[in-house]
C-alpha cells in the first residue's frame, strides 16, 4: 500500500477511535460495577489506534526501503482477491453465528480464527496458534472480567 494511503487509513482509524472514545463518555454508569458500558468501546478504540500506528509505521518503513510506489498496479491485490476476502469474512461471521449455539464459543471462535488468518495472508502455523490463544483470551475478557456468559456448546461437560 503506498505511503499516502497508509497515512490516510491511519488518520481515519485514529479519527474513528477518538470519536468512539468521545461518544462512550456519555454512556450511563452502573453503580454496582467498577466499570461501565464504555469499557468495550474504549478497548476497541485502543485497538484501532494501535492498528493505525502499525499501518503508518509499516508505510514509513516501506517508503524508506523504496517498496512504496505511487503506482497501484504492483502494490494492491487484484479486485477479485479483495472480493473473495470480503465474501470469506462474511461467510465466517455467518458461520460463527450459526455454529455458536451448537459448538459453543470456544470451538466456534477457534474455528473462525483458524479459517480467518489465511484469508488475511497468515500462515497455517500462525492460524493454529492464534486459534488456540484467541478464544482463551476472549473468554477471560468476557467471562471473567466483564461477566458475560458465553455458550459452552460441546464443552458443557467441562465448563467451569
Amino acid at each position: 500500500m503506498p505511503l499516502k494511503r497508509d497515512l490516510v487509513v491511519g488518520a481515519a482509524l485514529t479519527a474513528l477511535a477518538i470519536f468512539m472514545i468521545w461518544q462512550s463518555q456519555g454512556f450511563p454508569r452502573i453503580r454496582a460495577m467498577p466499570y461501565g458500558p464504555d469499557l468495550f468501546p474504549r478497548i476497541i478504540a485502543g485497538g484501532l489506534i494501535l492498528a493505525a500506528i502499525g499501518i503508518v509505521i509499516e508505510g514509513l518503513r516501506n517508503a524508506r526501503s523504496g517498496a512504496a510506489t505511487l503506482s497501484t498496479a504492483t502494490s494492491t491485490p487484484p479486485v477479485h482477491y479483495a472480493a473473495l476476502s470480503f465474501v470469506g469474512v462474511a461467510a465466517l461471521v455467518a458461520g460463527f453465528a450459526l455454529l455458536l449455539p451448537v459448538l459453543g464459543f470456544h470451538i466456534a471462535a477457534a474455528l473462525v480464527v483458524v479459517l480467518a488468518v489465511p484469508i488475511f495472508g497468515g500462515s497455517l502455523l500462525l492460524a493454529l496458534v492464534m486459534g488456540g490463544v484467541v478464544p482463551v483470551v476472549l473468554h477471560y475478557i468476557f467471562y471473567s472480567l466483564m461477566r458475560v456468559v458465553l455458550p459452552w456448546g460441546l464443552l458443557t461437560p467441562i465448563a467451569w
